[in-house]
């Protein structure tokens, strides 16, 4: 059962955001907030959605993180394919290109295994 908070709690949580210290800096959320097309001028409205960003990532690099300790060639090294796997988990896919430039200036060009 989940808990659930009292107006009076919600209220002063909600009032909180406001003064909150954020991981992601406010002008990374703002900017994406433009890019979706919203405008919020209410900074714990955007806080708060920074919050649940945080929280999603947070989610999805803990996945990814204990995905790389079961694996046996290098356990505990965060890799695409464990991040990608973590991501897939949590309904977002991804694909890796056929191949990945390693230099801009050196033109090599190193294939994934």
């Amino acid at each position: 059962m989940e808990a659930q908070l009292s107006n009076a709690q919600f209220e002063d949580f909600f009032e909180g955001l406001g003064n909150a210290p954020s991981i992601l800096p406010d002008e990374l959320t703002d900017y994406y907030l433009r890019c979706a097309g919203c405008e919020c001028p209410d900074i714990r409205v955007r806080r708060l959605i920074g919050v649940a960003a945080e929280k999603f990532m947070s989610d999805i690099l803990g996945d990814a993180y204990q995905l790389s300790k079961t694996r046996d060639d290098r356990p505990g090294v965060l890799t695409v394919q464990d991040l990608s796997a973590a991501l897939n988990e949590h309904g977002i896919h991804i694909d890796r290109p056929q191949y990945v430039a390693e230099s801009s200036t050196t033109g090599n060009i190193a294939f994934p295994k």
